[in-house]
């Protein structure tokens, strides 16, 4: 598979892995894939609190557990990243999925979990040198029962 972009598949089993970490209580605050300078190939970074509480290892251990439990993945398990909350390139995804409308009690809330992808082709994400990357829209701050 060519390493130099992502493709639909990556980016549809991205969003079920997504979804099924959530479901299994591994808040995933923002995600994406990102190529970082000086890496040769594309990241799919999974920004959890749940780093942050456990660390790394045991992120990697649960991710890893989750992706076992489902076929038909599109993403490797060595193409995942996992960050805390507070890391760099977690703000700065924010940043830019950000609305850029002030919350109003007039707008109208999208329905849709996936309204669509952000596509970031800045030099920098959270101070961090990339050649670009795709957003997940954020997510809920709390997970649902």
């Amino acid at each position: 598979m060519d390493q130099d972009t992502v493709v639909n598949e990556q980016i549809e089993s991205g969003k079920r892995l997504i979804d099924k970490l959530n479901d299994e209580r591994f808040e995933v605050q923002v995600a994406f894939w990102a190529r970082l300078t000086d890496e040769e190939k594309w990241y799919l970074y999974l920004a959890s609190p749940f780093v942050d509480e456990n660390g790394p290892t045991v992120a990697y251990r649960r991710d890893f557990g989750v992706m076992r439990k489902m076929s038909d993945l599109w993403v490797d398990p060595f193409d995942i990243r996992v960050i805390g909350a507070n890391d760099s390139l977690t703000q700065g995804a924010l940043s830019v999925t950000k609305p850029k409308v002030p919350d109003s009690p007039f707008a109208a809330p999208n329905p849709k979990r996936y309204p669509g992808m952000t596509r970031f082709g800045g030099s920098t994400l959270g101070g961090v040198s990339i050649v670009g990357a795709y957003i997940y829209p954020p997510f809920p701050a709390s997970v649902p029962a």
